[in-house]
């Protein structure tokens, strides 16, 4: 079994609101470690864009759903897509974000504490953005 880490992010903002913004791949880059102006569809319903912890990679989102899903693949093209899940659930007024990363093939004890400093850094700031707006 793979290395894995579970993230929970509570987040004052309402749960509907919430997972309609973190469903539309556009506000991606707004708050994830993407070059917002590197980030954009492709025709086939991926996105691409740089990464800030490393170089163009393709990123595949789950299809809005009434469950909270939003699982996503961040890959490098021609690689195998590792997916990764992350659901929104209410949480009276606001929203629990879960997310869980796990340890990619190959990726050393570093690699794998480093890339959940990064996920937890991207959290943080998806909760400034989204609280901001219930001001």
């Amino acid at each position: 079994m793979r290395r894995s880490h579970t993230i929970a992010t509570q987040i004052d903002y309402p749960y509907e609101a919430a997972y309609r913004y973190l469903a539309d791949p556009a506000s991606y880059a707004q708050w994830a470690a993407i070059e917002p102006g590197s980030f954009h569809p492709l025709d086939n319903g991926d996105w691409t864009g740089e990464t800030r912890f490393g170089g163009l990679r393709h990123i595949r989102f789950t299809p809005p759903n009434d469950y909270g899903v939003l699982d996503h693949a961040i890959f490098v093209p021609g690689e195998a897509l590792l997916w990764t899940p992350m659901r929104v659930v209410p949480n009276e007024e606001g929203t629990e974000l879960l997310f869980t990363f796990l340890a990619r093939p190959g990726m050393s004890e570093d690699m794998f504490d480093s890339a959940i400093e990064w996920i937890t850094t991207d959290f943080l700031m998806l909760k400034s953005i989204l609280e901001a707006r219930r001001r």
